[in-house]
Order: structure tokens, then sequence, then C-alpha cells
């Protein structure tokens, strides 16, 4: 066949073709050696998507997040529904301060709801909406928990610095209000993407930083969570701070017959130690569990698509360890407080002498 034929015939072949024509005009020189001359206004500019990072549902991520879930749902769903077992069949923690804590376990319990139906799903929701509904009630949850600490740590303050007018300031009828306005602004902002903030496509993989645009995410940590946690800090900081003065006039006083070097206790009593410990455990609850999640997600919104292994890592390793904060929570709040305590001792007390012979 002529040579000037088959050049013909593949040009007509390309011509024919589906695929968009790009023409270029390029010389050979510049070909060879690697470089290419576009013509001015000869191609068109191509679409791209608003995330280039391509995700796999099956991922080894995905797979270990899967398997760890099954346990910390089981201790999530556990502890707080024990909880909120003892604080509804008892009168005497029905005060806005256990309020407080009931509403805390309420939202971590739903956390552990929530969890079960990722693991039915495996995060593999087949639409945007579908997987917009399970983030949502997931951010609902944890805003709302996140919320309610700084709203404990407030309840907290005001009992230790204003405690002759607590009964005035904190009633139930004002927590309960707290309450609502807390779960309200918590479904608006979790249900946010649904409404449409919310990228334009979906790769079936429901991912929390996969499905999120970046703005929404930025607006979710900064208002919801960054804001909370600092008033929680800073309320626990003062809280310790009077404490501690208040410790160093009574321990002033009971020390006034002893040796002056006994004095010393001042600095390191038992008393300090014991407000130290809780303390740290509060501050570093909140710190293991979150903190390396959120600094994960600001790594990955400020650096955008140049560490797509990121994302894996924040939406299951991290996430994770987040979740384990809705079963320390419990623990901390109630479960450490004396009352309580001592009411889990004599319910299971009379439940062993009940079931001795």
């Amino acid at each position: 066949m002529d040579i000037h034929r088959i050049e013909m015939v593949w040009l007509e072949m390309i011509d024919s073709s589906p695929v968009q024509k790009v023409p270029v005009a390029c010389m050979c020189d510049d070909l060879f050696n690697g470089s290419l001359t576009i013509a001015e206004g000869s191609i068109q500019d191509v679409p791209r998507t608003e995330d280039q990072c391509i995700p796999f549902p099956d991922n080894i991520h995905e797979q270990i997040k899967q398997i760890i879930l099954v346990p910390i749902t089981i201790l999530i769903l556990g502890c707080n529904s024990g909880v909120l077992c003892l604080i509804v069949a008892n009168k005497i923690f029905r005060t806005p301060a256990y309020l407080l804590i009931a509403n805390l376990g309420l939202a971590d319990l739903t956390v552990g709801v929530v969890s079960i139906s990722t693991m039915l799903t495996q995060a593999k929701e087949e639409t945007m909406d579908l997987c917009l509904v399970r983030i949502g009630f997931t951010i609902a949850c944890c805003v709302s928990s996140i919320i309610c600490l700084m709203c404990i740590a407030i309840e907290r303050f005001v009992a230790i610095t204003y405690s002759l007018t607590y009964r005035q300031i904190v009633t139930a009828c004002r927590v309960s209000l707290v309450i609502f306005l807390s779960w309200l602004v918590a479904l608006v902002v979790g249900f946010a993407p649904l409404i449409g903030w919310k990228i334009k496509t979906y790769h079936n993989y429901c991912s929390f930083l996969y499905v999120l645009p970046s703005d929404y995410i930025k607006f979710l940590f900064s208002s919801c969570v960054l804001l909370p946690i600092l008033v929680t800090f800073t309320m626990y900081g003062l809280i310790y701070k009077y404490a501690r003065r208040h410790i160093k006039r009574i321990e002033a006083i009971e020390n006034l017959h002893l040796d002056r070097r006994n004095n010393r206790i001042l600095r390191f009593s038992p008393r300090s130690m014991k407000s130290l410990k809780t303390l740290s455990a509060v501050f570093g609850c909140v710190l293991v569990t979150w903190l390396p999640f959120l600094l994960g997600t600001i790594v990955q919104v400020i650096s955008g698509n140049t560490t797509c292994y990121l994302k894996d890592i924040v939406g299951t390793h991290l996430l994770l360890l987040g979740f384990t904060n809705s079963f320390l929570n419990p623990l901390i709040y109630a479960v450490g407080t004396k009352d309580f305590r001592d009411k889990v001792r004599d319910t299971f007390g009379r439940r062993t002498s009940c079931n001795s012979p």
C-alpha cells in the first residue's frame, strides 16, 4: 500500500475517533529533546475534579479500622448505657450537674450506634446522600459531646467560684435549654454538607476527608472543635488556680503548729496532687484521643493533594483514636465521681448479696 494512502487512512481514523483532538505544532528536534511547543489557544481547558486523591475502599487502613471498631463500639455502648441507666434509676443524680453528664453519655452512646452502621456498610454507601447522613450523625454527636465537655467545665467553674449562688445560677431549666441549643447547633453543623456544602464527586468510599470540602472542615474545626476545647482548658485552668489558692490557705491553718519546714507541703501537698491528677486526666483524655486527628486533618487540608496518604490514616486510625474518648468520658466524669462510684458499689453489692446463698 502506498505510504501516502496509509497516512490518509490514519488521519481519517483520528478524525472519526471520540478522543478529543488537541492540535499541536512542534518541531521534530523539540520532540526528541522532550520539549513541546503548543500553539497558542489550540488546547481547550480540561476540567479537573475537586479531589484528585483517588480513594480505595478496600485499603488496608479501612480493613484494620473495621476490625478495631468492634471492641471500641462494645465499650462505648456498654459504658454509656450503664451510666445512663444509673442516672435515670436514682433520684440522687437528678441534678443539673448529672443532667450534663447524662447528655454527654447520650452523645457518646449515639457515636456507638453510628459505629454499628459504619461496620454494616463498611464505609461503602451507594450514594453521596447516604454517606453524608452517616457522616452527619457522627459529626453531630462528636460536636455535641465536645460542647457538653465545655458546659461541664463551665458548670464546675461556677460551682467552685460561686458556690453560695450556685443553685440560683445553675438550674435544671437553664441546663436543659443549654443542652437543647447544643444539639441544635450540632445537628445544623453536622448536616450542613447534606444540605449542599459538599464536594461534587463521590467514589463509593464514605470517609471523612474524601466527602467533605476543605472550607467546611476549616469552619467545623475552628468554630465547633477548637473553640470549645480552648474554653474547656481555660475553665479547668482557672478552677485549678482557684482551688490551689484555697488549698494553700487551708493547709496553712492546719500546719500552724508544725515545724516551719513542713510548710513546703503547701507546694506539693496530697490535695494539690489529687487536683492536679484529676485535671491531668481530663486534659490528657482529650489531647491523646482527639489532638492527633485534629492535627492530621489540619495538615491534610493545608497541604492539599500533596499528602493524599494522610486521608486514609486520618479517616481510619486517628478517627478510631478519637472514638475511644466516647467510652473514656463516662469513666472520668461519672465513675470518677465519689457519689456515683459509691452508688455503683452499692448496686452491685446488693445484687451480689442477694445471689449469695
